[in-house]
């Protein structure tokens, strides 16, 4: 596909501003107010199954509802992500009824707690990150505006919604909501997010002015997910929400290096170059985001199932049958899996699940090793170069460091591909499930690239006078203390997560 950077920019002319359906007049009360009590008078039995997601007591092995605090489960992220505010905070997804909740509380979007604990440049997060995490997006980004919805401080826009709609959970804390995914005239399925409908258009999909996106009634169940379990980052000055999708073929499974040519072609356009400065390598950093609607279009299952079919199968309530909005993990809906896999048992469903992540866990963690030990060396490297002529000569600590981080550019470049490797599939919230061969291969890249690093870095090193022997065992860093012991958020890993980690250990000693 040949690259244009009009394209990059994800910011087009479509039909999006009819998203907000100029629906019945029942349609138009409710688009105008997502609430989920406002749908609950005509929809109780789906209300009560929303209000499901408010649980925290269904943890899996590698996922589930309960917020436990993943820097403590896998303390290597610290390292991986320094300088990042990922690295002081990142706990376990808890259910849709959260995802404004969560965003309002994790540590990363508190500005004060940053700037004391090693991230002082930290301005606090943009509006951006409701696209996904609110109710309000579609109705915030009309009154305000797309450009300055996005630029927007998020604490600005929290108290836009308090003052405008209250607080709690029907108003500044609503996360996900019915209208996400509904058309309120007709309980049809529909996208609303911007974003998403920009990056479909630029791969050659169609606006619609009332599902948003034409699609089959099979594709809308995917694309109504798709919003958000996604890839992304945000472009400009005005952090403009954009998924790096414009060389992912219409119509074809992803593979990762489709994304990598998007942002090396954006760096090179000057559009987006990084998400950050990796605070010991120097190197410039993208940090990957819940690319579930990317990972899975690679799967067995994509062929013939969608989203739908997995988390929100059809099941009895209220003497009633219908589709499943408590969503959530297919592990603890594993009898639905029988349908289809109906020589197993489910329990043997369940362990084979199992058998898959805690292989592709043990990948991943050898992937986390080998990245970890390029930073070490690099680390290693750059302190000796600081001794060296012709670095040692210059008096100036910021100048001296840009010249060292020119001279290791080649090298820091195998760090950050690497590194979004290893973070393409932790970031993906299957745990490799949906899609095992490719998170395989992927994480197997992760492993050669990061040793393709440390080779040229013996080189570069080599020119110096510098003796480097590549570190094979790097050292791990320590877990991270519990933030706030009195608060179930990023308490201690479960104990099914620890049985789980001690299978990946033996996997890994074998």
């Amino acid at each position: 596909m040949t690259w244009n950077p009009t394209r990059a920019n994800l910011i087009t002319a479509t039909a999006v501003g009819a998203v907000l359906i100029a629906a019945t007049a029942i349609g138009e009360s409710i688009d105008e107010d997502p609430r989920i009590e406002a749908w609950a008078d005509e929809w109780p039995d789906y209300v009560e199954m929303y209000m499901v997601t408010k649980e925290m007591d269904s943890p899996t092995p590698f996922g589930g509802n309960y917020p436990y605090s993943k820097l403590i489960r896998y303390p290597g992220k610290q390292a991986l992500w320094a300088g990042y505010a990922f690295a002081v905070d990142f706990n376990e997804d808890r259910g849709h009824y959260y995802t404004q909740i969560d965003q309002m509380e994790t540590k990363r979007n508190d500005k004060e707690y940053l700037n004391a604990h090693g991230l002082p440049n930290f301005k606090g997060q943009p509006g951006s990150c409701m696209n996904c995490h609110s109710g309000w997006a579609p109705i915030l980004a009309e009154q305000m505006g797309w450009e300055d919805f996005n630029r927007t401080p998020y604490w600005e826009t929290i108290e836009k919604l308090r003052s405008d709609y209250g607080h709690g959970v029907e108003g500044a804390q609503l996360g996900s909501s019915c209208n996400d995914c509904h058309n309120p005239a007709d309980m049809s399925l529909r996208v609303n997010r911007q974003g998403f409908i920009d990056a479909m258009v630029t791969r050659g999909y169609e606006a619609d002015p009332v599902s948003g996106i034409k699609g089959s009634p099979g594709e809308m169940r995917d694309y109504v997910c798709a919003q958000c379990h996604v890839e992304y980052y945000f472009q400009g000055e005005d952090a403009i929400l954009t998924f790096p999708w414009s060389e992912w073929p219409k119509g074809q499974p992803l593979r990762f290096e489709m994304v990598e040519e998007y942002y090396d072609n954006v760096r090179e356009a000057g559009i987006f170059a990084q998400d950050w400065t990796h605070a010991v390598t120097k190197a410039p950093m993208l940090k990957m985001q819940h690319p579930e609607y990317e990972v899975v279009s690679s799967g067995v299952h994509s062929r013939f199932m969608g989203c739908v079919d997995c988390h929100m199968p059809k099941t009895e309530w209220n003497g009633r049958q219908v589709t499943d909005h408590t969503m959530g993990s297919p592990l603890n809906k594993i009898d639905n899996c029988l349908s289809c896999h109906n020589d197993m048992t489910g329990d043997q469903m369940y362990q084979r699940v199992y058998d898959i992540q805690v292989d592709i866990i043990a990948s991943y963690l050898t992937a986390e090793k080998a990245v970890l030990a390029l930073i070490e060396d690099i680390a290693m490297v750059r302190e000796e170069l600081a001794k060296k002529d012709p670095f040692a000569q210059i008096a100036d600590t910021a100048e001296q460091e840009r010249a060292i981080t020119e001279e290791l550019v080649d090298v820091l470049d195998f760090h950050r591909r690497a590194s979004m490797r290893w973070d393409w599939i932790g970031a993906s919230n299957s745990t490799g499930a949906h899609s095992s061969r490719e998170a395989h291969r992927v994480l197997d890249q992760a492993v050669d690239v990061a040793k393709d690093g440390q080779r040229l870095l013996v080189k570069v090193a080599a020119e110096h006078g510098i003796d480097l022997v590549p570190t094979t065992n790097p050292t791990l860093p320590s877990a991270p203390d519990v933030i706030d012991p009195d608060d179930i958020v990023g308490s201690l890993p479960p104990a099914i997560t620890q049985a789980a980690d001690r299978r990946v250990q033996d996997k890994l000693s074998q």
